[in-house]
């Protein structure tokens, strides 16, 4: 068998095989766990671990990485405030909606070090990061989580399709179930790319 092939058979079947746990995962909260993708679901908690994976993922990365260092800081922290985000719940302890204020420190921070101080050096890893295979999977799982999520989830649908039996924890297990997936495709996606980072930096 050619090793391109071989090579894709083994990255699908990985993929597969993530996405499939990611719908273990909902099973699990929604039968064993009867947890309704509420704050405190095992949902939301892997959210949160892969996010921390990715996290820490590229920032180690760009560590070792010096030519893609900055664009690769810029992602860790984009995720970062996502991971804020997500953690909102944790914050509003503090007060309601402090999660936006580490949220703004990290983003002006990583705006500031990579399109400020390093701006051609971004520029010219997200050139090439564009180039790469996993980009299309990045862009199409970003798309899910930003975009569709956000629109299959929105309770006016649920309650139109649901009728008179809406349950809140039904749209929310749509939602944050979709989100799931985004995420672990995302990290297929890094995962992917970083691979390929350390190989060429060899």
């Amino acid at each position: 068998m050619p090793q391109p092939l071989l090579s894709l058979i083994k990255k699908s079947f990985l993929c597969f095989t993530i996405t499939a746990l990611a719908a273990l995962v909902i099973h699990a909260d929604v039968r064993l766990l009867d947890s309704k993708a509420g704050e405190d679901s095992l949902i939301e908690y892997c959210q949160d671990l892969i996010l921390l994976f990715l996290i820490v993922m590229l920032f180690v990365a760009g560590r070792r990485i010096q030519a893609q260092r900055s664009f690769l800081f810029l992602m860790s922290a984009f995720f970062s405030c996502l991971l804020i985000r997500e953690l909102d719940g944790v914050f509003d302890q503090i007060t309601h909606g402090f999660w936006k204020y580490p949220a703004w420190i990290i983003a002006i921070g990583a705006c500031y070090y990579s399109l400020f101080l390093h701006r051609e050096a971004t520029l010219d890893s997200l050139a090439q990061y564009m180039q790469h295979p996993s980009f299309g999977l990045m862009l199409g799982a970003m798309s899910m989580l930003m975009v569709f999520s956000r629109l299959f989830g929105m309770g006016d649908l649920w309650q139109h399709l649901l009728e008179g039996g809406y349950a809140r924890s039904a749209k929310n297990t749509a939602e944050e179930g979709t989100e799931l997936v985004s995420y672990t495709l995302i990290a297929c996606a890094s995962v992917w790319y970083c691979l390929s980072l350390s190989k060429e930096s060899k």
